[in-house]
């Protein structure tokens, strides 16, 4: 499997590459799910846009679809 990567900035201005683990759309909103190389185990969901701007994903209910929707694709793949 080829891994696709973005590059995040942190809260302290660091560019951190990370390794994209899954993107899906629900609910009109887009999601990307990354992990650090290394780290594959902490993964991180992102809401982006039409522009390409990443947000973290801060409402709980909207974290525990994402945690399905992981735990779905694990169980395919």
């Amino acid at each position: 499997m080829k891994e696709n990567s973005i590059f995040i900035t942190d809260e302290n201005g660091k560019e951190i590459e990370m390794k994209i683990y899954l993107t899906f759309d629900a609910n009109d909103r887009q999601y990307v799910v990354v992990y650090e190389e290394g780290k594959e185990d902490e993964l991180y969901p992102l809401v982006y846009d039409n522009e390409g701007n990443l947000f973290p994903v801060e409402n709980e209910e909207e974290m525990n679809m994402i945690d399905e929707v992981v735990s779905a694709y694990e169980e395919e793949n």
